[in-house]
């Protein structure tokens, strides 16, 4: 070590590497919490449509086997496109509540009262 220059460069480097890691590895948790709450909501949406197809009556088409498997496809496919297209906000309000829990996670509790 330098005794004109107390801080090791080898020090600095490792400090921004871990800490480029630890972003990195923090966006692709974002990542992963994004794409399971798009899919949960993907589900959802595909179940809600099922559901809401139950309650209309049958015609020609969905009498038969063919009909129920073409719809069932169908909704699943909606359901998909619709999440991708950004739903109706699931997906969104899990991220935030997530973020929510995260960071009060992180905020330390407040001190005791002495009173």
């Amino acid at each position: 070590m330098d005794p004109l220059n107390p801080i090791d460069p080898s020090q600095i480097s490792q400090t921004l590497t871990s800490g480029r890691a630890m972003q990195v590895e923090q966006l692709a948790r974002r990542g992963e919490i994004l794409k399971a709450s798009q899919e949960f909501e993907s589900y959802f949406l595909s179940y809600l449509m099922k559901i809401m197809r139950e309650t209309v009556p049958q015609g020609t088409l969905t009498s038969n086997r063919m009909g129920e498997m073409y719809f069932s496809f169908y909704d699943e496919e909606l359901g998909n496109r619709a999440a991708q297209a950004g739903g109706f906000g699931l997906s969104q309000y899990m991220l935030a509540s997530i973020a929510d829990q995260e960071t009060a996670a992180k905020t330390p509790p407040p001190p005791p009262s002495l009173s």
